[in-house]
């Protein structure tokens, strides 16, 4: 909502500087985002009149013009704007004038004629961002008065971020509401008079749908003059709030919607066929909206119709066919109250953005119909020459809404927020924001809510507005008075700063992405797999909560990728969510991906990228630090994973993730380079709640044995290593490493060659050669009635 400081002081007059102000209304919960003058600086700029003009001798797009400055004085000037005419009233920079960016107007000849000042546009003076022609002044205007005196420009618009709960402040009523309240000055009264109808014409209207919109005023206006134009002052508090010139009607109502916070519409009554109808649209009617957006409708859109068809999407915005036009003689004014919920989230459908929808779909006050029609009425006869008929209103007494009571008692002040006021101020307080206070049984006052505060429904809301007008910078600090107890951090949360700060030491950067991801993405990595939608979502790329942390890491790599970081270490810890027979589980999981070149460029390395091992190593690496033994990888398939490099992860005989190198689809889809593995698992896994004990070195001798086995190429080495284990029945297997691994020559299409290096040692005693052999043996047995492995032969 952008406030004119001088519009302001028409409704509450006030000393507060522009500075003052700003902080007021912030500190009161209204945050002030910026302030910004009106105009550009400028200097000896006046109103004048072009007495003539005449085409230039020596340019087609030139025109000579004599100009009546009102001092006295007529000056030849020579300008360049297609809208330059005989008795326009316009803005001329004089001789010496200083204009927007410190330009000096000097006098000086143009294609040979002389110029004795500048005929200025809005845009030159700093008025509007971009506009076309001089600034055209309404004829009346005082010739020889300085402009920023005559359009008022020593103001200052203060640009107010208003939260949703605060829709009574969209207007300047309203925030001169808030501005009385906080400095307990007098609001300058609502006068508005009834206009006496000229012509008998009324409107019919038929409301379907009363709980959608409970009233609905509507009122017939004739005979508009053509040549009607929005006044100068009316011009620029409008363009002070950001809103352009339509047609003086339009302006008229966007006039009174900033005014008093109604929004309403104005039909051009020629266009309308039969009576008017607020009723729900019936399955794919179609509608062109004002800005030619054609859309279709569904059976929850409200809209305003008359015997053809829609009109108007209620609410939110008027249709093309039907809106007041430069030929519009007579008109239906509409002036509504609709129903907030049955509006939610309609111009959003559309993508639409409206300033009534901003309005109506954070409520507006459900008294104010009336007045509001009747202060455009006023308006419209004044400045259009209308002529108007009676008001007619439908609307439902019991779908109104009701004003709201509420029991207060005062003393939850003191003990919600340990302010301490006498009740005398606390009714004080309440009045100077409009409610009608009654005494009760002390503490417990009785307390009617205004109706264009809505949002206040409970006795906590009371006590929030009290604190907000006592001032929350009036609030002492008090020490804490009381036991204070360390909180402690629970066994996931300390596993997770573990986790993240050992990945980070090993090179990995951390991402935090957002939980809402694109369900066509997610939808390409989890094809079976169920995903909660957003009821509401950002954006259509945020509409489903992840099943998995790989689409952010991918979507970061991608990112990176686009930026020539080609060499990627990324983890990240989060929740995700899973829906299994419509229930929502959520899980904190980790997940990493690995891309491009290892390491550097150096002269006595070769240059290899990230593979699938690395990933494993990584894992072993943190599971090691982390005292789980048993840790083991089964080749399953994953729709994400590469159909050779998909492992579910297993951890004490439990699956707890997956690991692998994304699949080939996904890497020509995304043009990768290199290979991407990616791997992620359940973190409360991790969790071990047995303690680590340590062990002093045994004195005893190791022992290295090597086998060189024949293996099936479907056995995996995980089994190789358990079986290996299994045979050893002695706490005597220290190590079990793979240091060669071979196909090719001399070795069956189906088989491969694995060599193994197991160290053997005991704490209690030295290992000698029978003991020895015999776990060998015991090995080998192992491995061939498991596997069928044999040695292989030298």
């Amino acid at each position: 909502m952008k406030l004119s400081k001088l519009w302001l002081q028409d409704w509450v007059k006030n000393t507060l500087s522009t500075q003052e102000l700003s902080k007021q209304l912030t500190m009161a919960g209204l945050e002030v985002e910026a302030v910004s003058p009106v105009a550009g600086a400028f200097s000896n700029v006046i109103v004048a009149k072009v007495i003539s003009t005449k085409q230039h001798p020596n340019a087609d797009k030139l025109t000579l013009c004599e100009v009546d400055t009102g001092q006295g004085e007529t000056l030849s000037i020579v300008c360049g704007a297609a809208n330059v005419r005989p008795n326009l009233t316009v803005a001329l920079a004089k001789i010496g004038a200083v204009l927007p960016g410190n330009f000096v107007i000097k006098e000086s000849k143009l294609r040979g004629e002389p110029s004795q000042g500048m005929l200025c546009s809005a845009s030159e003076l700093g008025l509007l961002y971009q506009s076309e022609g001089i600034l055209e002044l309404d004829e009346t205007a005082p010739r020889g008065l300085p402009l920023r005196e005559y359009l008022l420009l020593e103001d200052e618009v203060l640009d107010i971020d208003l939260t949703p709960n605060r829709a009574d402040c969209f207007s300047v009523r309203g925030l001169a509401r808030e501005v009385a309240a906080l400095n307990k000055l007098p609001l300058q009264a609502l006068s508005v008079v009834p206009v006496r109808p000229d012509i008998e014409d009324l409107p019919e209207i038929t409301i379907l749908n009363f709980a959608d919109c409970p009233r609905y005023c509507g009122r017939i206006i004739k005979d508009l003059q053509p040549d009607a134009k929005t006044p100068v002052w009316m011009a620029e508090r409008l363009r002070r709030a950001g809103l352009r010139l339509v047609h003086p009607v339009v302006d008229i109502l966007n006039y009174v919607m900033l005014e008093l916070g109604q929004p309403m519409h104005a039909f051009d009554l020629a266009k309308i066929s039969g009576k008017v109808q607020v009723r729900l649209a019936k399955q794919g009617e179609q509608l062109t909206l004002l800005d030619e957006q054609a859309i279709t409708l569904k059976e929850q859109h409200l809209v305003i119709a008359d015997s053809k068809g829609p009109i108007a999407l209620a609410g939110v915005m008027g249709g093309l066919d039907s809106s007041v036009k430069p030929e519009t003689r007579a008109l239906l004014l509409e002036s509504a109250f609709f129903d907030p919920v049955r509006l939610s989230g309609v111009a959003r459908h559309f993508s639409l953005a409206s300033d009534a929808a901003q309005r109506y779909e954070r409520g507006v006050d459900w008294q104010l119909q009336a007045i509001a029609m009747e202060r455009a009425t006023a308006l419209i006869v004044e400045i259009c020459q209308g002529k108007a008929g009676p008001v007619v209103e439908a609307y439902s007494e019991q779908h109104l809404p009701r004003a709201i009571a509420l029991t207060f008692d005062t003393s939850r002040v003191k003990k919600l927020t340990g302010v301490s006021l006498p009740q005398e101020e606390m009714v004080s307080l309440l009045e100077r924001l409009g409610m009608q206070v009654s005494a009760s049984t002390k503490p417990v006052i009785e307390v009617t809510v205004p109706s264009h505060r809505f949002d206040i429904q409970k006795e906590v809301d009371l006590v929030e507005e009290i604190v907000r007008l006592y001032g929350y910078d009036n609030i002492q600090a008090e020490p804490i008075g009381g036991l204070l107890r360390k909180g402690q951090k629970s066994t996931l949360t300390n596993l997770e700063s573990q986790v993240a700060t050992w990945f980070v030491n090993r090179g990995y950067q951390e991402c935090i992405s957002y939980t809402f991801v694109d369900e066509a993405i997610q939808r390409a990595l989890y094809p079976e797999d169920e995903a909660l939608a957003l009821l509401n979502p950002i954006s259509s790329e945020l509409s489903h909560m992840r099943l998995s942390l790989w689409p952010g890491l991918i979507a970061s790599m991608i990112y990176n990728l686009h930026r020539q970081q080609s060499r990627l270490q990324l983890f990240e810890i989060g929740t995700v969510f899973r829906v299994n027979q419509q229930k929502v589980t959520e899980s904190i999981q980790l997940a990493g991906l690995l891309t491009g070149d290892i390491g550097d460029l150096n002269w006595c390395e070769s240059q290899r990228f990230f593979d699938f091992f690395d990933a494993k190593g990584d894992l072993q690496a943190l599971f090691s630090l982390l005292q789980i033994k048993s840790f083991s990888l089964e080749s399953k398939p994953h729709p994400a994973l590469h159909p050779g490099q998909s492992a579910q992860i297993v951890l004490e005989g439990q699956a707890v993730g997956w690991i692998g190198a994304l699949h080939p689809r996904f890497s020509d889809l995304l043009s990768l380079s290199s290979e991407a593995v990616v791997f992620e698992l359940e973190l409360q896994s991790l969790i071990r709640t047995l303690p680590i004990r340590y062990k002093s070195l045994s004195k005893y001798p190791q022992i290295r044995r090597d086998l060189s086995l024949l293996v099936d190429k479907a056995v995996p080495v995980s089994s190789i290593e358990g079986a290996v284990r299994a045979a050893v029945t002695e706490d005597w297997l220290q190590a079990f490493e793979v240091f060669d691994v071979y196909t090719g020559d001399n070795i069956p299409s189906d088989k491969r060659s694995i060599a193994i290096a197991m160290v053997l040692q005991s704490d209690k005693k030295t290992l000698v050669d029978e003991e020895i052999n015999a776990v060998m043996d015991a090995i080998i047995t192992a491995l061939k009635n498991n596997f069928s492995i044999v040695l292989r032969d030298s």
